[in-house]
């Protein structure tokens, strides 16, 4: 019966062909990007400071928990990088933000870190994509393995019936042929005949029984070669199952957007350093934003 290791990756398999990005597909993203962070500085005639901070916090957190729905999820990290990048710039060009050394030291860092995150995250997505391709070799594996066990099984089974149809017609003209000379046995009266049909009876008993005895030979002998072929069959198929299992573990670990929690990290890492950074700032910023807010 034919088996074989069906892939556990739905999402995976319900995306069908990957979606690859074009360059001029990414272009637009870029442009959309750019234009959608110039948000913070064409409102910040009308918003108060506090506001735009408060805005610029709200975006860095939307990012940290954005979702990415569709595999391979890698397709989706530059545009993230680059939105993000974006929202940081935006507010670090807003006339009341002088970026300090501290708060530069901390930016690079968190950029950098989410880098080499995604780098990681990118690795494992193409080490999945290497199980999958493995995972169907192995199925095509264990159907030759299994076409192979059928073509065996049916071979040797022919062999075994040739084999041992002509000593079972062999071992039935023998019964005969005994039958036969035990009436003629019976039969004849002289002395001579009676010992010659006894001798030829005596003779045709051991043929028949040393028939019989290569027949059972035979029959025992394709017992173990068939027992041998079959359990060189269930050990292939036990091997490949368990490769089988590793190769699902594998692909079942990136099933999801695992990048979400190290995105989360980094842009609570920046939005602490924009706080902070706040705190920093000459006291005549924030005093400005209150008069203005009286």
């Amino acid at each position: 019966m034919c088996m074989s290791f069906s892939s556990r990756s739905g999402s995976r398999r319900n995306a069908g062909v990957k979606v690859q990005r074009s360059d001029s597909q990414k272009k637009a993203a870029l442009r959309k990007a750019k234009g959608g962070a110039k948000y913070l500085n064409a409102q910040s005639a009308e918003l108060t400071f506090q506001d735009v901070v408060e805005k610029t916090l709200a975006n860095i957190e939307r990012l940290g928990n954005q979702t990415f729905a569709l595999a391979p999820f890698s397709q989706y990290y530059d545009d993230w990088l680059i939105n993000l990048r974006q929202i940081v710039l935006e507010f670090e060009t807003l006339p009341d933000v002088t970026p300090d050394t501290v708060f530069i030291e901390e930016r690079e860092q968190a950029f950098l870190d989410i880098q080499s995150a995604l780098t990681t995250h990118r690795m494992q997505e193409s080490a999945v994509t290497e199980a999958e391709k493995a995972l169907y070799a192995l199925n095509q594996e264990l159907r030759t393995i299994e076409t192979a066990y059928t073509e065996d099984s049916r071979t040797l089974n022919n062999k075994k019936n040739a084999d041992t149809q002509q000593l079972t017609n062999q071992v039935k003209t023998l019964e005969e042929d005994r039958a036969n000379q035990e009436d003629l046995k019976f039969g004849v009266f002289q002395f001579g005949a009676k010992k010659a049909a006894t001798k030829k009876l005596e003779q045709t008993q051991q043929n028949l029984a040393s028939t019989k005895k290569l027949l059972e030979k035979i029959s025992q002998n394709f017992t173990t070669e068939h027992t041998q072929l079959h359990e060189k069959y269930v050990a292939k198929k036990q091997e490949l199952a368990t490769k089988s299992e590793t190769l699902h573990k594998t692909i079942e670990q990136i099933e999801i957007d695992t990048s979400i929690e190290t995105r989360k990290k980094t842009c609570t890492q920046l939005n602490n350093a924009i706080k902070e950074l706040i705190k920093r700032l000459p006291t005549t910023t924030t005093t400005a934003d209150t008069n203005s807010n009286n």
